[in-house]
């Protein structure tokens, strides 16, 4: 399954396709070797959804979602800072409303949108938060 998933990310962040450049906004941390299967849907603003099937656990999760940059306004070779920006103040976002109310959902669902090292990749902030279960007051360490 692997080579389905490789292959689409291929499509979608390749400069030379007349497809338009993408960003991709990874929900849950899978590793590729570990999905068997993903199913690919389009939303409104050919933005995708990416749900996948991991091999040692049921049912199908959300893993990703994939914005084109245009939908943020940007030109193609914008860097992750500049994008950045948009994506943690979505009511930046003007161009496309479709867009800019995923792009709210996910901050209320999932804290914050991080930059990955390669360009165009972004991560949510889901599973290194961490709640505070201790209540009253702390005292200071001397």
């Amino acid at each position: 399954m692997s080579e389905k998933y490789k292959e689409f990310i291929k499509k979608i962040h390749d400069k030379k396709n007349e497809i338009p450049e993408y960003i991709s906004i990874q929900i849950r941390s899978a590793k590729k070797s570990d999905l068997i299967d993903i199913k690919i849907r389009k939303l409104e603003s050919n933005i995708v959804k990416i749900i996948a099937h991991e091999q040692d656990k049921k049912g199908w999760i959300l893993h990703s979602y994939h914005v084109p940059l245009k939908n943020l306004g940007l030109p193609n070779e914008a860097k992750n800072k500049e994008i950045l920006i948009y994506l943690n103040q979505p009511e930046k976002i003007m161009t496309d409303k479709p867009s800019r109310d995923l792009i709210e959902e996910l901050i209320q669902k999932y804290v914050e949108i991080h930059a990955e090292r390669k360009n165009h990749f972004f991560r949510t902030e889901r599973f290194s938060v961490q709640k505070d279960y201790s209540g009253g007051r702390k005292l200071k360490a001397f």
